[in-house]
Order: structure tokens, then sequence, then C-alpha cells
């Protein structure tokens, strides 16, 4: 016979709540970094200078919807945390309520 399971929901909840102020953090960072815009020339006069900016652009937009995505599959483990935490709780009191004891 198996010893049981005991589940700290509370923990769990705990968890979706740094993940959620994780999310938050990364929608910051992405906030601040999208307004910085460099000008023509920053790289040089060169033809090529011209290229690298591109690149670096290209680079800094990719970077953003990165941020974006990752914040938001954090925002996802939040929601999956506490719906498990939700559902070992339900199920511990109808547990109980199945033994005749209060919830």
């Amino acid at each position: 016979m198996g010893q049981g399971t005991n589940v700290e929901t509370e923990a769990l909840r705990r968890y979706a709540d740094a993940a959620e102020h994780a999310a938050e953090r990364l929608r910051q960072i992405r906030r601040r970094t999208s307004g910085l815009h460099l000008p023509d020339g920053v790289f040089g006069q060169l033809p090529a200078s011209n290229d690298l900016r591109a690149g670096y652009t290209e680079q800094m937009e990719q970077s953003g919807e990165d941020l974006e995505t990752s914040a938001e599959t954090l925002d996802t483990v939040a929601q999956a945390m506490r719906g498990s935490a939700d559902n070992y709780d339900v199920n511990e009191d109808e547990t109980t309520r199945s033994f005749g004891g209060n919830s």
C-alpha cells in the first residue's frame, strides 16, 4: 500500500506568484528596450554600417518578441500552478467529506 502524497498547495500558489512577478519583470524590460532606437550612422559612415544597424535592429525586435513569449509562458505556468493547487484542495475536501469529516 502506498504512503500517499502530501501537496503543499500554498507552495504552489507562492510559485505561481513568483512566476507572475517574473513575467511582469520581463514585460518591464521589453517596454524599456522597445523604446531604444539607434539613429542613422550610429555604427559609422561606411556603407556596411547601415547593414550592421539593420542587423542590430532585427535582433532587438526578435529579442522583444522572445521576452513577450517568455512572459506569456510564465503566465501560463502561474495559471497551471494555481489550478493544480485548487484541484488538490477540492480533492482533499471531497475526500474528507466522503469519509464523514468536515472540511
